[in-house]
């Protein structure tokens, strides 16, 4: 599986380069809304991105990066993490005059950084969830979506994106705990494949 992912991802970033060598390039800055997966433990998030390429045109490439600060879920309290999302995408442009809808797919990868977790007073099943909180992970993605751009003059475009992320061999990991006299925690780890949404709205300046 990993060898498909790493196929599929210089696959999406030759595509890329191929389409954005010949022709003028635009970079676009843009602030999303960014859902994410309840399986995920992470919450949702504002999110602030840069995409560079050539996004116009009937065939349009482009490579995009974006970060959002989800909280997680730790004990009794919520800590923040980094997700970075980066990937390259083809779009495929749909003229009509100032007004430009298109639609595109993507493949590229998430990484989240867990950030500083803690529990005070944290007892050994607490101390095994935050090991796995803790941890690094990145993932691979593949995304598709749709959205529309509007020439505000000859060298801005304002844009609006809809986009959803399929995330693959995502480890997820749940706090159960119970009363708390007590004292005892769960923890529940699985691998499996979740959905993250995106909502954007930018401006792209060509050149």
């Amino acid at each position: 599986m990993r060898h498909w992912n790493r196929y599929l991802l210089a696959t999406a970033v030759a595509a890329t380069c191929l389409t954005v060598a010949p022709a003028r390039a635009d970079l676009s800055a843009f602030v999303a809304a960014v859902g994410f997966d309840d399986e995920a433990n992470l919450s949702s998030a504002p999110g602030l991105g840069l995409r560079w390429g050539k996004s116009s045109g009937i065939l349009g490439g482009e490579a995009s990066l974006m970060l959002a600060r989800p909280d997680r879920e730790v004990g009794d309290a919520n800590e923040a993490a980094t997700a970075i999302f980066y990937e390259s995408r083809i779009l495929l442009n749909i003229p009509m005059g100032d007004i430009k809808p298109f639609v595109g797919v993507g493949y590229g990868a998430i990484t989240i950084l867990p950030g500083d977790l803690s529990i005070p007073g944290a007892d050994s099943d607490d101390l095994a969830t935050l090991n796995a909180l803790s941890k690094t992970e990145t993932n691979s993605a593949f995304s598709y979506g749709a959205g529309v751009r509007y020439a505000l003059n000859e060298r801005i475009d304002g844009r609006f994106d809809v986009r959803q992320y399929q995330v693959f061999s995502v480890k997820g990991a749940v706090i159960n705990r119970v009363a708390e006299d007590a004292g005892v925690g769960a923890l529940i780890e699985e691998e499996n494949t979740v959905t993250y949404s995106e909502m954007s709205v930018g401006i792209v300046f060509r050149f």
